[in-house]
């Protein structure tokens, strides 16, 4: 028997992001250009409790394209204060008259842009772009994304560089129909690169070219999210021979990652979701050292080359516990290369082979260059089956000695623990852990915690104006 080898995670890096059109600023000591060339911002407005609020009301037919919070370019001079006072009221006239006249004829907000700014929140907005990225965070620190909707998005959800502390909780991020079907990152729900400390949690990501994708990070928290039906690079044709397709992978030189408790589901049933799944591997590592995968929910998939998780090229220091995989495609759980790996106390079905699959429920297998080995294989309860209905629990194509083995129970047995699946494995609520309250969007159903806010069959109309809290 032997595995479809793996199509290469291709190392490519996006430089540079997308240009934006507006050049606003505001800032705790900077007087703002004009919004839309309309209302000018002398210094900062604050809420009642003393924050620092940006505000920006995206108007029909005016040119700017987003709304940027970069850095201050200068001292609020004295004049400041007096010479635009009058400006200030009339501006504040006109927008309150803009909102009356065009309360029923409401656009979609633009992009959102902030770059260089330390403890920005994003509270409780809904953020669209159809021709780009909706929301980019650039050498930014201690910023939070909360309560949120990001979509659809003609290229990213949210698009993360540089910088570090980034907090993405209880937001419903869903990218959707990209403009760009290339390889590679072109779409995903959430891109992150070159980032120190990143927390997502909580939240429904779906539709992304990848849902979350990242490089060169380190320290990064993935925690009970529902991770939908990612759709590839280019949805249009088959994952084994893309790059992409991941509901979250990370790659390039990344540490201390970890990912806990999610429900990662992939379907083909377009009458429940928008999109249909065109998935690779659900949750992949590759050129990373110190990973944890622990308590997930791993669902769906039907790539002859693809796996539930995997760690893949020179992923090091793997932990795989405690998570249950349910028909993920040719595969559950692999170790493709790395050292000091550790499966332990899994349990895996896999019932869907797929032709052309190696259709294993736990794969241990060199594939790269890199040193493989040891891996540990304990405590695991795993039933898979071939085309020919044959059990196929567990296969070693060498390459990564020593390997040991120590109370699994396979094949027969093992199913007959794990099915049937309605009762023995069923999935956890959607979103498996919130962070601070229930996110809003189509398909959450977890009633632990209250409500975000509002109610959701269907992704709501936009709203127009966008409020950022600088604390």
């Amino acid at each position: 028997m032997s595995f479809r080898r793996r199509f290469r995670h291709p190392r490519v890096l996006k430089e540079g992001l997308p240009r934006q059109d507006h050049a606003a600023r505001l800032g705790p000591d900077s007087c703002g250009k004009p919004l839309g060339g309309s209302v000018s911002v002398c210094g900062p407005w604050f809420d009642k409790l003393g924050a620092l609020l940006a505000t920006a009301k995206d108007y029909s037919g005016t040119p700017h394209a987003g709304i940027p919070f970069d850095r201050p370019t200068g001292t609020r001079a004295a004049a400041c204060s007096h010479k635009f006072a009058f400006k200030i009221v009339l501006s504040l006239v006109f927008v309150l008259f803009s909102l009356a006249i065009e309360s029923v004829a409401q656009t979609p907000s633009g992009p959102v842009n902030i770059s260089g700014q330390n403890g920005t929140v994003i509270d409780g907005v809904h953020i669209t772009n159809p021709n780009g990225d909706c929301l980019t965070i650039t050498n930014s620190t201690n910023i939070t994304v909360r309560r949120s909707e990001i979509g659809p998005c003609g290229g990213h959800g949210i698009n993360i560089s540089g910088g570090g502390t980034i907090n993405i909780y209880d937001s419903y991020i869903h990218p959707e129909k990209p403009l760009s079907t290339s390889c590679c990152d072109t779409h995903d729900g959430i891109l992150v690169v070159g980032t120190s400390g990143v927390s997502i949690q909580g939240n429904v990501i779906a539709y992304g070219e990848s849902n979350i994708e990242a490089n060169n990070v380190s320290n990064v928290s993935v925690i009970g999210n529902l991770l939908l039906n990612p759709i590839n690079s280019d949805p249009s044709q088959p994952a084994p021979n893309q790059s992409r397709g991941q509901n979250f992978q990370v790659y390039y030189g990344s540490s201390n990652v970890t990912v806990q408790n999610n429900y990662a589901l992939s379907s083909l049933d377009t009458t429940k979701y928008l999109f249909p799944e065109n998935q690779e591997d659900s949750i992949n590592f590759g050129v990373t050292t110190g990973i944890v995968a622990r308590g997930n929910y791993v669902t769906g998939g039907h790539s002859n080359s693809g796996c539930g998780i995997i760690a893949d090229d020179s992923a090091n220091s793997a932990q795989f516990r405690s998570n249950v995989l349910v028909d993920t495609g040719q595969c559950g759980i692999s170790i493709a290369d790395g050292t000091n790996q550790v499966i332990d106390g899994n349990k895996i079905l896999n019932t869907t082979p797929v032709a052309g699959g190696g259709n294993t429920a736990i794969s241990v297998w060199k594939q790269y260059s890199s040193a493989c080995g040891p891996v540990q294989v304990s405590n695991n309860i795993a039933s898979a089956l071939d085309t020919s209905g044959n059990p196929n629990s567990y296969w070693d194509g060498g390459g990564c000695a020593p390997v040991t083995l120590t109370n699994n129970v396979f094949d027969a047995a093992a199913a007959a623990l794990l099915q049937p699946v309605s009762t023995n494995l069923p999935p956890p609520p959607i979103p498996p852990q919130p962070f601070a309250c229930a996110v809003v969007s189509p398909y959450t159903n977890n009633t632990s915690l209250p409500s975000c806010g509002g109610s959701s069959s269907g992704p709501p109309s936009p709203p127009t104006l966008l409020t950022a809290t600088v604390h």
